[in-house]
């Protein structure tokens, strides 16, 4: 796929270097890369925080490479109109389908592949994964086949069918705090950064008021958890009014200036900020999704130097449940000499997962009747149970004299649902190779 990409952008510039460029000063290069710490990595099933820190590394090499093969000066940086032509051709035939491409494979590998290779045991495997060509070369898109044998439960089911919008939302945390690091928004990178963002708004906005669509993620996810907790079903409407939460997110609209900004001037965008406590602040709310209802997030991005911190409140109520939860990621807090120290810690309070069969198995359960809240699949008094959790883990990392290093990321987590985490009582390993690009 880079190969294509950068044979495309250097006919683009062929194309516009056939049109001459006058200058009455030359111009100054703007700086083309802000740099941020990249990482190249492995965890155990291959999670979403993993999966999205290897594209992002490989988005990132891939922009690298397209500036080293095409040598850009200051000429590609200037306002002249065959040089903002070249980045408008850049933006659109270039990095529009790497970032499409990009989510897509973070949504169905490193999400719905992820939740399936973690809950397995029998339960569950992946037949396939389709891709299709992404925009503007074809419609974009994929899908993830799986099978399931009698053991499997509709909270696994709900949890597969959410796991490609939570996949993603993890890959648009983990594109900001780079940016933060960066103090600037790389504007080769916004579009994968909306996609990802308002990827569980643009399937909801795609349900149809009434009936199910085959094979859509949300459809599966409401039809599923409506007979989890059949006391009070969750419709499409009332889940598509919801989503609306989702456009108070700041970044999403620094991104569009970002993105009109480079076309117009040929620089990033500096991130602006809310003042505090000596650093830069900046908060955000969105929707989540979760095998027992969809919750609330109210973000907090801290920006210290150029290092990111980030914490979180969450909270929900469906079906007579309340739940909630809280946690913080720090990647570095302590720093001697060459060595990093951060953290990762999580805590909630939420319904028992129920991940034992229900009384009629989900291979015999029809889909297209409404659940009888009088004969549930389980009993309420199972429904109803909470559970307290919590997971954290430490970071270690270290940095060469030169601009690679490792990172070591250990813990642990109990049962209970945390995004990008399984589901039940599971060890943290993540191991990475990281560079300063």
């Amino acid at each position: 796929m880079g190969l294509k990409l950068n044979c495309l952008l250097l006919a683009a510039a062929g194309l516009n270097a056939s049109v001459p460029i006058r200058f009455q000063e030359q111009p100054n290069s703007p700086v083309q890369f802000h740099e941020a710490t990249y990482r190249l990595g492995w965890d155990i099933h291959l999670s979403p925080y993993t999966g999205g820190e290897d594209l992002l590394f490989a988005h990132r090499s891939l922009e690298r490479l397209e500036g080293w093969v095409v040598g850009k000066s200051a000429v590609f940086y200037s306002k002249t109109a065959p040089a903002r032509l070249w980045r408008l051709n850049e933006l659109l035939l270039g990095w529009c389908a790497a970032n499409f491409f990009a989510v897509v494979v973070q949504h169905e590998v490193f999400g719905h592949g992820y939740r399936i290779r973690d809950i397995n045991h029998g339960r569950v495997k992946v037949n396939g994964y389709m891709f299709e060509v992404p925009p503007p070369y074809g419609p974009g898109g994929g899908a993830t086949s799986y099978s399931v044998s009698n053991r499997f439960t509709t909270t696994e089911e709900s949890s597969v069918a959410m796991a490609g919008v939570e996949s993603t939302a993890i890959l648009a945390l983990l594109t900001k705090l780079k940016w933060m690091e960066a103090s600037k928004i790389d504007p080769r990178q916004t579009i994968l950064y909306l996609l990802s963002q308002h990827d569980l708004n643009l399937y909801i906005g795609s349900l149809k008021s009434a009936g199910s669509l085959e094979g859509h993620d949300i459809s599966g996810y409401v039809h599923s958890l409506n007979y989890t907790y059949p006391a009070h079903l969750l419709s499409n409407g009332r889940l598509r009014s919801l989503s609306w939460i989702n456009l108070g997110d700041p970044m999403t609209y620094y991104s569009l200036y970002a993105w009109f900004h480079y076309l117009s001037s040929g620089k990033e965008t500096s991130i602006p900020m809310i003042p505090a406590w000596g650093a830069g602040y900046l908060p955000n709310v969105r929707l989540g999704l979760t095998p027992f209802g969809p919750e609330f997030f109210i973000e907090n991005y801290l920006l210290c130097g150029h290092r990111p911190y980030y914490f979180y409140l969450k909270g929900g109520r469906h079906s007579n449940n309340n739940y909630f939860g809280i946690g913080f990621y720090a990647p570095k807090i302590w720093t001697f000499d060459q060595w990093s120290i951060g953290a990762r810690l999580d805590a909630w309070r939420q319904p028992k997962l129920l991940l034992q069969q229900g009384r009629v198995s989900i291979l015999d359960i029809n889909f297209n009747v409404q659940p009888d809240k009088n004969d549930p699949l389980y009993p309420y008094s199972q429904q109803y149970q909470v559970r307290y959790g919590a997971g954290g883990s430490m970071i270690f990392d270290y940095r060469s004299s030169g601009r690679s290093g490792f990172e070591l990321e250990l813990g642990y987590k109990a049962q209970g649902f945390l995004p990008g985490y399984s589901l039940r009582p599971f060890p943290t390993v993540r191991l990475f190779y990281s560079l300063f690009l």
